[in-house]
């Protein structure tokens, strides 16, 4: 699980639990659920919770079982840097 802080400071994980199904396959978050967790991460943690999201899916790349999972920490990694992006968090002007 990969976690970080939302804005009242109390922790988000993902995924949010570990539920399996029949062939023991992690289950994803439903896709809808993504945008509102991002917008829930505390604007300091978007940038560690990207590279941790991207930590975890190297570290499980060859383990079957994670592979639904692995998509959404990279689809969630890139929502989190298009926020970052367009808040500019992150860029020193």
């Amino acid at each position: 699980m990969t976690q970080t802080l939302d804005t009242a400071g109390r922790p988000l994980f993902f995924p949010p639990s570990l539920e399996t199904d029949g062939a023991g396959v992690i289950l994803p978050r439903p896709l809808e659920e993504l945008v509102p967790l991002v917008d829930a991460i505390a604007a300091n943690q978007l940038l560690p919770f990207v590279r941790r999201l991207i930590n975890g899916t190297s570290k499980r790349k060859r383990q079957p079982r994670w592979s639904a999972v692995n998509r959404q920490r990279l689809l969630l990694a890139r929502l989190c840097i298009d926020r970052a992006l367009h808040e500019g968090i992150g860029v020193v002007v």
